[in-house]
């Protein structure tokens, strides 16, 4: 097996036609070209950190992703950090996982040689084990995903109101900066709205009648299933997509959530040089959605 680094946007894009190919034999699907040069090309916060492994013939079998990213906390204090993403295998070369580990701990290597703290991530179930047991990855927040199909409502009245921020509540998060904002737009447009001067809310809208909730925050939990049946009903949605952590802070019950499959988002890390702070489980779900 052959590993090779790579450790800039020019090296990382000369290899995406390979990359790509290797992503739809292993999802059977094609990459969203406009997440990828989000994440690969056009990242503010550094180059990609990008890992492939080969087989003996010269052909791609795995790819690792190292995305330079920031946290912020409460007091300004700035943490950077790689994302974990876009780990791929040929399935091919997935039993005894030898390709996995002997990929994954070159490009956790790889990190701690470029000095980065800590590494975040949102594994799958099948990865979060590998990367538990065979790194020593720690799980940080654990939710269920779910679907909720409010009542119709008139939002004649409904009162929605942009946000100058990009960020709620005073846990450590993402950036609040313009640049960050611009950034997280580049794939996709995000709303950040107060609905009815009680909910605080950061989403978007995924599909024709479906809204993702990326975060939420309120005062009155009692109002917010309500308010969250206003903003559906305000962009003609049906379908409201929210973590099991969103849906408890806004007051929904269980018994009106629809599981979303049995996909659950795991935030796990793992300390190179430095643990991170406690992060918000926000606007990073968008590195899932």
């Amino acid at each position: 097996m052959q590993i090779s680094i790579l450790t800039s946007v020019e090296q990382a894009r000369a290899v995406y036609p390979e990359v790509a190919a290797l992503f739809r034999t292993c999802f059977q699907r094609d990459p969203d070209t406009k997440r990828w040069a989000q994440y690969y090309f056009l990242n503010p916060y550094g180059d990609p950190l990008v890992t492939l492994a080969r087989n003996s013939e010269g052909t791609l079998i795995g790819h690792s992703g190292m995305i330079p990213q920031q946290l912020v906390d409460r007091n300004g204090e700035s943490y950077p950090y790689c994302l974990s993403i876009s780990l791929m295998v040929d399935p091919r070369h997935r039993e005894g996982f030898t390709t996995f580990y002997t990929l994954f701990g070159a490009a956790t290597n790889a990190a701690h040689d470029r000095n980065v703290p800590f590494l975040l991530a949102f594994p799958n179930a099948n990865s979060f084990l590998l990367l538990k047991h065979g790194f020593g990855w720690r799980e940080l927040a654990e939710s269920g995903l779910y679907d909720w199909k409010p009542a119709p409502l008139d939002a004649t009245d409904t009162l929605i109101e942009p946000l100058e921020r990009f960020r709620l509540g005073n846990e450590s998060g993402h950036p609040e900066d313009a640049t960050y904002r611009s950034w997280r737009n580049l794939s996709g447009p995000y709303r950040v709205e107060l609905i009815n001067q009680r909910l605080e809310v950061i989403y978007r809208r995924t599909a024709d009648q479906l809204l993702t909730i990326l975060d939420l925050n309120t005062e009155h939990p009692e109002h917010a299933p309500d308010d969250l049946r206003a903003l559906a009903a305000w962009h003609g949605a049906t379908t409201i997509r929210i973590s099991g952590i969103h849906a408890q802070a806004a007051g929904l019950r269980e018994s009106q959530l629809i599981p979303h499959g049995d996909y659950r988002l795991r935030l796990c890390y793992a300390p190179l040089t430095r643990h991170p702070p406690q992060p918000r489980f926000s606007l990073l779900l968008s590195d899932v959605f």
